[in-house]
């Protein structure tokens, strides 16, 4: 049995279909992949913010320790008291 030759040329609309699909499928990759490149930049962007946050903190906790010590030695000094920060004045 001997296979009838089917026409070898898309019809208009099956080209018309099959380029439609063609093309969103282009746009589609290209949208993802324009999104991974986004993805990576906001995680890179992510990363150098929480080391500054972490760098950040550590500051504070030294800024902390440093405060203690300073107020423990005035404490001592003066007796535990507020301290007017414009005149020095002790309260």
């Amino acid at each position: 049995m001997k296979s009838e030759k089917i026409d070898q040329k898309l019809s208009p609309e099956e080209l018309a279909e099959f380029r439609e699909m063609y093309e969103a499928y282009q746009k589609a990759v290209f949208e993802l992949g324009i999104l991974s490149v986004n993805i990576d930049s906001a995680k890179k962007q992510l990363d150098t913010l929480n080391g500054e946050k972490i760098d950040l903190l550590n500051h504070i906790n030294v800024l902390i320790e440093k405060q203690t010590a300073i107020g423990n030695k005035l404490g001592d000094k003066y007796g535990y008291k507020q301290v007017d920060l414009e005149t020095g004045e002790l309260k």
